[in-house]
């Protein structure tokens, strides 16, 4: 009993309890499924009206305006992720604020399914929408500001067009409260 006692009293041992303790919570959280919001996949009209015009042709000098809300956009984001399923993420959703998004979702990874969030201002350069990541975490945690900083120029990478236009001129993309006013021109 003596021997108990003394072995109760070591600070270590309660490191080693409380590290395991939390070690089971995480990957009990992982791989039990959790409840989430199903976003119905669907394209946003004036995005699909859009989408179509540029499909046609025929339609340069055509000035468009589209207003896509937060649902919207966790439904485009949906229809996008289902026409491509091996990009490992699902159940987007998205808060559109003044001057930034916010966004959450799921990764699956090595089998695991990560909650993300982050946080992203997007601006108009050269008539181009650039997406900022100003804050990134993965499973309730924040990704140290080196990884952020990688995973930003890989952003960047599949962003670059290089030399190649898009097929409309943006000139206005603003943020506001619950929306996003897009508005442009088709080349």
């Amino acid at each position: 009993m003596q021997r108990l006692i003394h072995l109760l009293n070591k600070p270590n041992l309660w490191i080693v309890i409380l590290l395991l303790a939390a070690n089971g919570a995480a990957w009990t959280f992982a791989l039990t499924p959790q409840t989430t919001r199903v976003v119905e996949p669907r394209l946003e009209p004036d995005l699909a009206d859009l989408r179509q015009k540029l499909i046609e042709g025929g339609h340069s000098g055509e000035r468009f305006t589209i207003v896509i809300t937060d649902q919207e956009t966790e439904e485009t984001i949906a229809w996008y992720l289902q026409g491509h399923p091996d990009v490992p993420f699902a159940n987007p959703r998205v808060q559109i604020h003044p001057g930034y998004v916010e966004a959450w979702g799921e990764a699956r990874l090595a089998g695991l399914r990560i909650d993300l969030h982050g946080r992203a201002r997007v601006e108009l350069r050269d008539e181009k929408p650039v997406v900022i990541i100003e804050e990134l975490g993965l499973a309730g945690l924040v990704v140290p500001d080196a990884v952020r900083q990688r995973i930003q120029q890989e952003l960047d990478a599949q962003f670059d067009l290089g030399d190649q236009q898009l097929p409309v001129i943006l000139t206005r993309f603003e943020l506001q409260e619950g929306q996003a006013v897009i508005e442009g021109t088709i080349r």
